[in-house]
């Protein structure tokens, strides 16, 4: 067999030389301590911070009662001081209570007719709630 002969092309560039990347010991290494110490003062610094939120909204008018859902509804500042007068007045405990009450005697004197779209009303918005619900989950 023929013996092949590889020649290499005159023109060809010549490959520069590499030199070795020295490897060099890092500055600073990873201490799990330090890093537990720094997550310690960063919950602190939260805490302290969520504190001072806290402090700063003290005006909360109360908070919800468990097992409740509660909606917001817009009324006007005159309607709101009407209902904690009479709420006051009447020595209800919440604005819930009394405007329960007051529903309830109001839907005593419905008639008939008004009674049957009450009850038509009720029915679409439990329904319209429960389909919002299980669409959020």
């Amino acid at each position: 067999m023929a013996k092949f002969e590889f020649k290499k092309d005159p023109s060809r560039k010549k490959h520069k030389h590499i030199q070795e990347t020295e490897i060099i010991e890092p500055t600073e290494t990873f201490s799990l301590e330090d890093f537990s110490k720094q997550k310690e003062k960063e919950e602190k610094e939260k805490k302290k911070n969520e504190k001072s939120k806290e402090n700063s909204n003290q005006k909360k008018m109360g908070r919800p009662r468990k097992g409740k859902i509660y909606s917001t509804i817009r009324i006007q500042r005159k309607t709101v001081h009407r209902i904690n007068a009479i709420q006051n007045c009447l020595q209800f405990p919440t604005q819930d209570d009394l405007i329960d009450a007051l529903l309830d005697k109001a839907e005593a004197q419905f008639d008939a007719h008004q009674n049957d779209m009450y009850r038509m009303y009720m029915l679409t918005y439990k329904a319209k709630d429960e389909r919002k619900n299980n669409q959020s989950y």
